[in-house]
């Protein structure tokens, strides 16, 4: 609950509605407090910031192509394996017996996965524990997609990872038993800087693979992108998620 009451909007609304309690109290900060925080609000559920601070936080990344391979595999420390990290998994309606689903995060960074298959032929890790709603873990549901569906044999399944850090961390243990210091990173291009950051506090040299850019699609002159949006309260929210992540990370020195 913590994290959600940090990120916009609800941290701006409180801001906001603590304003207009002291002004209730009589309090002259009141009224501006309640004012700067229906206006920080409005900054923040506009496209036009939520796209800055998503590029901001995708900033620096291109995309893992044939040319990013063949500079990594003739390099001092070719990847040995594809490590494909979870995005989230829900429950699939109401149905009895239950079902379970990945998320959109996920099934993307599964096709992504499967795309470096492709262009590599390494082998897969993926990546993903359960969350506490869920009985499948997160890294069983997308060997699924994998195998099942797109034909892309798994060889590793760490399922008990619930963050990014234990995402690194539990991997890296697999892969080094088997000889493997070096690996190709699969997870949209908003998470790999942290995610980055992550794995190679563990030891392992990474060659990044973003995909599914999220900045750069609207147009900052439009209308559109001053009207706050629930869609741009999600991207704001987003971002500052990661920001505030990374940082995180480096106060109890994951990176």
């Amino acid at each position: 609950m913590f994290p959600a009451l940090v990120m916009p909007p609800a941290s701006l609304l409180m801001i906001a509605a603590a304003g207009l309690f002291l002004a209730w109290r009589g309090r002259r900060a009141g009224l501006p407090i309640a004012l700067a925080g229906l206006a920080a609000t409005w900054f923040f559920g506009t496209f036009l910031t939520a796209h800055a601070l998503v590029g901001w936080v995708e900033s620096g990344q291109r995309p893992f192509d044939r040319a990013a391979w063949d500079t990594a595999r003739t390099g001092t420390a070719p990847p040995g394996a594809i490590v494909v990290l979870g995005g989230g998994s829900i429950v699939d309606g109401p149905h009895s017996p239950r079902r379970e689903r990945l998320t959109p995060w996920s099934v993307q960074r599964v096709l992504a996965g499967a795309r470096i298959v492709r262009v590599t032929g390494l082998p897969v890790l993926v990546s993903g524990g359960p969350p506490p709603w869920a009985q499948s873990s997160e890294a069983s549901l997308m060997r699924a997609m994998l195998e099942g569906e797109l034909s892309v044999p798994v060889r590793w399944v760490e399922d008990q990872s619930r963050t990014t850090s234990e995402n690194a961390a539990l991997s890296a243990a697999m892969l080094k038993d088997g000889g493997i210091g070096a690996i190709v990173l699969v997870t949209h291009a908003f998470h790999m800087p942290r995610a980055r950051a992550a794995f190679e506090a563990v030891g392992l040299v990474v060659y990044p693979a973003p995909h599914d850019w999220l900045s750069g699609s609207v147009n900052p002159r439009s209308l559109r992108a001053l009207w706050p949006t629930a869609e741009a309260f999600a991207l704001s929210s987003l971002a500052v998620r990661e920001l505030l992540g990374r940082l995180w990370y480096r106060l109890i020195g994951a990176n």
